[in-house]
């Protein structure tokens, strides 16, 4: 409420003013705070020698600024356009005036000013807030997940970041710099190809194993192999020793006349019968002596697996 004692032609006048206002803040300009106002009014004129009182509502629009000069003190301005009932256009008004705050201020607004900056927070510029950071002291410049915590692409353990093998799988066992740990492994590859008695041709029912040892030789292309043949008892030494070497150069042909190994790569030899696996004074023990034998092992360089 604004109240004045102000000299009217016939004598003294009483001007009462009751405003209502609304100010709109913006953000601060170097320690200045700018606001637009917007008010409504009420004036109420009384003067001696008028009958009735003068009455008229107001609106205006203006805009200011305050500038705190501590916590106490503040310099405030504004400049406004009024426009009353009885007004044709609008009339205006300056003011400029110095503040001062009793009271101790309200801290609710200070404590929410600093929850919403600790919420909004990133201390390490990864674009997730310190609130829901779980990983707060990530490198700058490094992709986190949802956590704030850097991504880990082939789940090895070890962060991209520094992870120097990103194509791996994660099922393999890695060092600090996420890469393979190698290890010695043996693999080794067996063929058993049993004969008929005095036969050598190799029988249909053996071609799978056979084509298996072949691909064995083509993985680990730098191998050989021995095929090493043998007999039962019967039949006179000469005889089973040419008969061992019959067979065990049937199975050679099967190799690389069939299968497609190089014929440097395989070898053969005949043992007759001087090696039996089993009692030759039974038909079931002949049986397993009438044989070939072949045996691969290689030691081979592979990744290990966790």
């Amino acid at each position: 409420m604004i109240g004045s004692d102000v000299k009217f032609i016939g004598g003294d006048a009483d001007l009462d003013f009751y405003r209502v206002g609304l100010n709109y803040h913006f953000n601060q300009i170097n320690g200045w705070q700018p606001y637009l106002a917007f008010g409504a009014g009420y004036v109420d004129l009384e003067a001696a020698g008028v009958i009735n009182d003068e009455t008229e509502h107001t609106l205006d629009v203006g805009f200011g600024f305050k500038r705190m000069l501590n916590d106490k003190w503040m310099l405030r301005g504004d400049y406004k356009l009024i426009n009353g009932e009885d007004i044709h256009g609008f009339d205006d008004a300056l003011s400029v005036g110095i503040a001062y705050s009793f009271g101790k201020r309200a801290s609710a607004p200070a404590t929410a000013a600093r929850t919403t900056s600790s919420t909004m927070m990133d201390s390490d510029n990864d674009g997730v807030p310190d609130s829901s950071d779980a990983c707060r002291n990530t490198p700058a410049g490094t992709q986190v997940d949802s956590r704030g915590c850097e991504i880990d692409s082939d789940r090895d353990g070890v962060v991209d970041s520094r992870d120097n093998c990103l194509d791996k799988t994660a099922n393999l066992a890695v060092d600090s710099n996420g890469c393979p740990i190698m290890e010695l492994t043996q693999r080794r590859q067996e063929l058993l190809v049993n004969f008929d008695y005095n036969r050598s041709e190799v029988k249909p029912q053996y071609d799978n194993e056979i084509e298996d040892f072949a691909e064995f030789m083509e993985v680990y292309g730098n191998t050989n192999v021995v095929i090493e043949g043998h007999t039962d008892s019967r039949g006179s030494d000469a005889y089973n020793q040419a008969l061992s070497e019959r067979r065990a150069n049937a199975v050679r042909d099967e190799l690389v006349n069939v299968n497609g190994i190089a014929a440097e790569r395989v070898s053969t030899v005949g043992y007759g019968e001087s090696r039996p696996v089993s009692s030759n004074d039974t038909d079931a023990g002949r049986a397993q002596n009438r044989r070939i034998e072949a045996v691969i092992s290689v030691e081979v360089e592979e990744q290990r697996r966790r």
